[in-house]
């Protein structure tokens, strides 16, 4: 990992959010071992800021702390994949449903702007700001939902939709799966409707378990990267 540049934020900020970008990209793998010194190391930074950030991870759920070992980027396993999605599947529609009801026209013509970038993202394979376009879209409907504790819900589950995402997509079965997508039908649809995301949603879960089953790392209760 290069050093992190001088930046206004804290350093603890800074070697959080540098670590967390990291890790939701996969850049970081599901199981890799980091330890503070190492890290404040690469990042070029104290021990201090870099325990701050790397306890905050751990609270997330993004890292664990392994005794006497450092930490550990949290692996993915078969069941925890499978659980998220049931997670979203409750929590998704709900979101969608009261930021519908919330949304002002000023919403919805952001949304429709918004979709058309996502979809010539699609065209053009851009997988890395697909991703980072459809986050944006649902923390806006998270936000709209006027509900804190869904918006909760939801930041707890985004990190790791973001890294079972970020695995999937540098498949190449995904990849071929995308392509014989219809992403102009896909975007048509109106994100703001309950009905739609769980379409999505259960889309999505057997999307990934279709790829992830297919490893051989399943087997052994973690999904990592496929081996190159």
């Amino acid at each position: 990992m290069p050093a992190v540049e001088e930046h206004p934020r804290s350093l603890s900020e800074t070697a959080y959010q540098v670590l967390r970008d990291r890790i939701l990209a996969c850049e970081l793998v599901p199981g890799e071992r980091l330890t503070e010194r190492s890290v404040a190391g690469e990042l070029g930074l104290g021990l201090t800021p870099v325990r701050q950030a790397l306890t905050r991870l751990d609270s997330e759920g993004l890292v664990r702390t392994v005794p006497r070992r450092g930490y550990q980027v949290k692996p993915l396993t078969l069941k925890s994949v499978n659980e998220l999605f049931q997670v979203w599947r409750i929590i998704g529609p709900a979101i969608a449903d009261l930021a519908s009801r919330n949304a002002t026209d000023e919403d919805r013509a952001w949304v429709t702007e918004h979709k058309k970038g996502l979809h010539t993202l699609w065209r053009n394979s851009d997988l890395p700001a697909l991703m980072d376009g459809a986050r944006e879209l649902w923390l806006m409907m998270a936000q709209r939902t006027g509900n804190e504790r869904l918006q909760d819900l939801y930041q707890s589950v985004e990190g790791e939709l973001c890294r079972v995402f970020s695995l999937v997509f540098s498949s190449a079965p995904a990849l071929d799966a995308l392509e014989r997508l219809d992403g102009g039908a896909l975007f048509a649809e109106p994100m703001h409707d309950k009905d739609f995301c769980e379409r999505f949603i259960d889309a999505a879960h057997r999307q990934v378990l279709g790829v992830v089953t297919t490893w051989p790392s399943v087997t052994q209760a973690e999904v990592l990267p496929p081996a190159s």
